[in-house]
């Protein structure tokens, strides 16, 4: 059941890049390895916005001593813009919140600052919305790839009473690394399926720490509902699934990272004007991380967005 899935989601990316095998310390959730792309708002403007994002972990589900809850908000400014006719670039600057409770005493650890950019560049291979004929089925595809610059602090080697031994805990990876992406979306009247497809290659850091590599892709069905000429909505319901190898340190692999997650989602986009916004609600459907020593939770997402 659980390959059928993978191999259904990821079939649609036709060569999918094998994994890197790719050690953390400890087990812990990770606040700066994944990417989460949504429903983007319209794609022929360009726009700018905030997003907000909460995920949480349980973590060492089996050591009484040890075992955790891990929480991450983050706040990201986003922005899109044309340079040409069909390309688009992106930019993602985050601001991170991660806090470590420990069950068994309540003791809490955090960090917070900003975290590591991203720039992604996509080419627009077929878009039939902006044609002169009128189709059936209009198609949206969009390919294209970038660059995460480590800007967000990294002191896994930095051991205190306010931050957690732990490099998935950080801040940053302190490594650059790059991303390819891909995005489709198939219309019919008031219906639509959107799909997208992200695989982050990751390099070592000075430390000599490599995070595993990471897919993350989301599939949803939409429903295009025209309140009036200036106000719509798109109800949409959908699937969300992660994997990630495993981190290496010095080239040694730690099997207590990496694995796989697969969420269900209910999300609601909304266009008024030239304003747009959006939430996302995902519950974890099935998953094995870490070696079974970690556990996700339920996640948030929500944007607010002007349209240029």
């Amino acid at each position: 059941m659980i390959k059928a899935i993978q191999i259904f989601i990821v079939s649609i990316f036709i060569t999918l890049i094998s994994h890197t095998n790719i050690l953390a310390c400890e087990v812990c959730g990770c606040g700066n390895g994944g990417s989460f792309f949504g429903i983007l708002p319209q794609s022929h403007k360009g726009f700018v916005g905030l997003r907000y994002s909460y995920k949480s972990y349980d973590s060492h589900l089996s050591s009484v001593n040890l075992k955790a809850r891990e929480d991450f908000w983050k706040t990201e400014l986003w922005a899109r813009a044309y340079p040409f006719k069909k390309v688009q670039v992106l930019a993602f600057v985050p601001y991170l919140i991660n806090q470590q409770t420990i069950q068994k005493t309540g003791k809490q650890l955090h960090l917070n600052g900003f975290g590591d950019v991203t720039a992604l560049a996509n080419y627009n291979v077929i878009n039939t919305v902006n044609d002169t004929v009128n189709h059936q089925f209009n198609h949206n595809l969009l390919i294209g790839g970038g660059i995460k610059l480590p800007l967000g602090k990294y002191k896994f080697d930095l051991l205190s009473e306010t931050e957690v031994a732990n490099a998935n805990f950080q801040l940053g990876t302190g490594s650059v690394d790059f991303l390819l992406n891909l995005v489709y979306t198939i219309r019919h009247k008031d219906w639509g399926l959107n799909y997208d497809f992200s695989y982050k290659i990751n390099t070592p850091n000075s430390d000599n720490y490599q995070f595993g590599n990471r897919l993350n892709t989301n599939l949803a069905l939409l429903y295009f509902k025209k309140i009036n000429s200036d106000f719509t909505i798109i109800p949409n319901v959908g699937l969300s699934f992660e994997d990630a190898a495993f981190d290496t340190k010095n080239k040694i692999i730690n099997t207590q990272t990496g694995g796989y997650s697969t969420f269900g989602a209910l999300g609601v986009e909304s266009y008024y004007k030239s304003f747009s916004m959006g939430i996302n609600y995902q519950e974890p459907i099935m998953q094995d991380l870490s070696g079974g020593e970690l556990k996700a939770n339920a996640r948030l997402n929500l944007h607010f967005t002007i349209l240029i």
